[in-house]
């Protein structure tokens, strides 16, 4: 594989050890992009899937923990970089998605030629989906799959888009995903919503459905799709994973 053809995503807040690194990997061949946080690397892999992501575990907004979660669920190399090399938090990496843990300072050698095996590694196994895994035409899309980001009110899209949610809309979104695929009824939303269901208004749920709808689909450029079910109340047809972080 050219390195020319690799996509490095590096995740590091320390900004003289981030330049450092990219320089490294840039002069290996790699394309390198850098992000200080995990909010701007959600918001970079809205235009480009890199091949491979470097991570360090102390970000400022999230762990690095926690973004393995959305990088492995795409298929995409994760590679974890920490100060901390003991027994335990090297299992803690490997259970949150890891596929190689460094431990500071990092051997940039070995580094280097993780990237290209992980790479590589990705590409075959993308290359085997694609021919056994074709869907006949008849068949209809799979739905696309949400991370909810409950504490941080974050929707992660299937593509890594990132959206930021009202802490009503959030409390929204977990109901109906409590219930989906089924109908999550009206009473149930209402209180989710902070109403008392004998007291309001439906028009205060159907009002907040509609702008739930048009964040996520202003935000993500996809439709989250949740559907009217007359006399009972809306179903999430889209799959979602909460996450009370």
């Amino acid at each position: 594989m050219n390195p020319d053809d690799v996509s490095v995503f590096l995740v590091e807040d320390d900004e003289d050890f981030r330049d450092a690194l990219a320089d490294c990997l840039d002069g290996a061949g790699f394309q390198v992009r850098v992000f200080a946080d995990a909010l701007s690397f959600y918001k970079g892999s809205l235009s480009l899937r890199p091949d491979v992501a470097v991570i360090d575990v102390n970000l400022p907004d999230e762990s690095g923990l926690e973004v393995l979660g959305h990088v492995t669920a795409l298929g995409v190399g994760a590679i974890l970089l920490t100060a901390r090399g003991t027994t335990s938090d090297r299992v803690a990496g490997y259970e949150a998605g890891a596929d190689i843990y460094f431990v500071k300072p990092v051997d940039t050698h070995e580094l280097i030629a993780a990237i290209r095996g992980l790479a590589a590694k990705g590409r075959r196994r993308r290359e085997a989906v694609g021919r056994s895994a074709e869907a006949p035409a008849s068949e209809s899309a799979a739905a696309p799959v949400w991370l909810l980001k409950q504490r941080s009110h974050l929707l992660v899209g299937p593509d890594l888009q990132v959206v930021r949610l009202a802490d009503q809309q959030t409390r929204l979104l977990a109901a109906l995903a409590l219930h989906a695929p089924n109908a999550a009824p009206r009473d149930d939303l209402l209180a989710a919503l902070g109403h008392n269901p004998e007291f309001s208004d439906r028009q205060i749920l159907d009002s907040a459905i509609r702008r739930l709808r048009r964040t996520v689909e202003v935000s993500a450029g996809i439709p989250l799709a949740v559907t009217t079910i007359p006399r009972v109340g809306y179903a999430l047809r889209d799959g979602i994973v909460l996450d009370p972080n």
